[in-house]
């Protein structure tokens, strides 16, 4: 002990006794929650953490300097998805005020609900912005935490059906490499599947013991995927709603477990009505709705099971780029799961829930090609999307692949702890390597990488932020087509809001600014807003419309576009003042001369 410091008295034994008591406590909670030893958590998590990076190569070696685009040919979608992450870590600093009207489609209100937003995900990595670290590097973190998260809840999942440690560790590494999952990355919810394995583990768990613990886990689980994705929350109800009745059954439906998973999934559905009824009313108001042809058109067709996605490593059988193709599912995966469908039916303690994940394998695929199933005549999902809210607003039923994907998985994973169990040691070290190739079959890499600056930080950002609290903006010029690849400047422009954090007139979402006629017509207002600029401007009568009906006092004028219309853009000298100017934008003041935009 050194010399300055004091001796320790009764009072300080005491505190330091209750204090170790304390963290003692702590700590077996905690491990009596999760049912796991801290070593094994510390290697799990280290080991999940190493496949989400191989399964992502190279970005660990662009980590700070670009996002994955998946199998997208644009970067509009993943640069929106970092947008959304500044949104909520913005709008949380603020205790949430406003957190539904997002600062673009000015003046246009609620439109944080025209997509999906994905609070929990933001939240969770919303204390990195104030650290000014690169854009990137957020958005790498929340993916490749995601990644972990899929591997570390399909981990317990699958112990939760006593499957052994090292076949379950397998089953993890399967989850983090689904291969539409690495389809999708570009949108950074669709990377977020661990809600789902979390709501079946306390499903799983609750039809053992009927505790209230697990009833409330797997209300949790389901809080959390809805605040991840609220689309594999809709696209997850029919799976939900079988292993409730399953876990109910092993009870025989008795009075009291019976209550208590109601209870827990009532205090559930509560939570995320509270979350979800301001998005609902804004959509519904606007009048949203995917068109059937465009849903059919996004709707998987058997041979898309029969392709992989376009950046998939093994090229048999072939890739497809398409929206809907690329959806299979592996071939080691494929036959592990034949072999776990046939072992877990045979058992009677595996059974109930092996025929159970197998019939959500049939019934995702039903899912996902949607419109595509006929039934004489019947078109089930059709039926679907006129009476249960939201489903009309499902643009790409494909997404289903995911559960399909998942519970192949937990087949899979069935079929090598039933290899396992048979294995002397060598054998065991195959079946282990069988796992890993299984996953490394799924693996698309190179992933295609988008570069991002270093930071939001431009000259003219930093300049258009210090103006005052009314300044809107308008950039110009505004996207010339409909396609996501034409947004992709707009969700850049976004990119840019995150330093100067004025409205903007400009953005991009799932869905665009509309109105409802007198007779209930929809019209999409913006997108023809949006074309009359790229096509027309500069008039006098679209610099009105801006300043009038927009708010719009300051425009944003990208170089190239000015070089090519400068003559054009001098003849509403009286309406524009210069206030700025740089080599990428030139800034103007937008005032029109009194009495040359009365209201007509």
């Amino acid at each position: 002990m050194s010399a300055l410091a004091p001796a320790p008295t009764t009072t300080d034994t005491a505190m330091s006794i209750g204090t170790t008591r304390t963290v003692a406590t702590s700590t077996s909670v905690w491990l009596r929650l999760f049912d796991v030893p801290l070593a094994r958590v510390v290697a799990l998590v280290f080991g999940y953490v190493l496949a989400s990076l191989t399964a992502t190569w190279p970005l660990a070696a662009n980590i700070t300097t670009a996002i994955p685009e998946g199998t997208e040919h644009e970067a509009t979608v993943s640069i929106f998805s970092l947008w959304g992450l500044w949104w909520t870590a913005d709008r949380a600093a603020h205790g949430f005020a406003g957190y539904w009207d997002a600062p673009f489609f000015h003046p246009a209100r609620g439109v944080t609900a025209y997509s999906e937003p994905f609070p929990l995900v933001g939240l969770a990595v919303g204390p990195l912005w104030g650290l000014d670290l690169p854009p990137a590097l957020i958005y790498n973190i929340a993916l490749l935490g995601l990644l972990t998260l899929n591997g570390l809840f399909t981990y317990r999942l699958l112990r939760a059906l006593d499957i052994a440690v090292v076949p379950a560790s397998l089953g993890g590494l399967l989850a983090i490499t689904l291969p539409f999952v690495a389809k999708v990355q570009g949108a950074l919810p669709l990377a977020a599947v661990f809600g789902i394995p979390w709501t079946l583990e306390g499903l799983v768990r609750f039809a053992k013991t009927g505790s209230t613990r697990w009833a409330a886990w797997a209300g949790m689980g389901l809080v959390a995927t809805y605040l991840t994705c609220q689309q594999y929350a809709l696209l997850f109800g029919p799976v939900l709603v079988g292993a409730g009745v399953i876990a109910l059954a092993q009870h025989r439906f008795a009075r009291r477990p019976t209550l208590r998973l109601f209870g827990a999934m009532l205090v559930s559905a509560l939570v995320v009505g509270l979350v979800a009824l301001p998005g609902l009313r804004v959509r519904s108001d606007a009048g949203f709705r995917r068109s059937e042809d465009l849903v059919q058109a996004l709707s998987a067709r058997p041979g898309d099971f029969l392709t992989r996605p376009g950046l998939a490593t093994v090229s048999f059988p072939a890739s497809d780029p398409s929206d809907t193709g690329g959806l299979f599912p592996g071939f080691l995966v494929f036959g592990l799961a034949t072999v776990g469908l046939v072992g877990g039916a045979r058992h009677r303690a595996t059974r109930r829930w092996t025929i159970f994940v197998a019939a959500s394998v049939a019934t995702s695929a039903l899912v996902a090609m949607a419109l595509n199933v006929e039934l004489g005549g019947w078109h089930p999902f059709a039926t679907a999307r006129a009476i249960i809210p939201g489903v009309a607003e499902l643009r790409s039923p494909t997404r289903a692949t995911t559960m399909l994907q998942l519970c192949l998985v937990i087949l899979a994973t069935l079929g090598l702890a039933a290899m396992w169990s048979r294995m002397p040691c060598k054998g065991a070290t195959l079946v282990a390597l069988l796992g890993v190739l299984a996953a490394a079959e799924n693996v698309s890499i190179p992933v295609r990488l988008t570069p991002v600056p270093l930071s939001t930080h431009t000259e003219w950002a930093d300049w258009l932020r210090d103006q005052g609290p009314d300044t809107v903006v308008a950039h110009i010029p505004f996207p010339a087509g409909l396609h996501v690849s034409d947004y992709e400047v707009e969700a850049w422009r976004m990119f840019a809001q995150i330093d100067h954090q004025k409205p903007i007139v400009n953005g991009y979402s799932g869905n665009f600014p509309q109105l409802r006629s007198p007779l209930g017509a929809v019209v999409p207002v913006y997108t023809q807003f949006q074309l009359a600029i790229a096509q027309q401007f500069p008039t006098e009568q679209l610099l009105c419309i801006l300043q009038r009906s927009q708010d719009v006092n300051t425009l944003v004028v990208d170089r190239g576009w000015l070089q090519r219309h400068a003559t054009q853009l001098a003849e509403f000298s009286s309406f524009i003042e210069p206030a700025y100017g740089d080599e990428q934008v030139q800034i103007y003041r937008l005032q029109a001369p009194a009495g040359r935009c009365s209201p007509s």
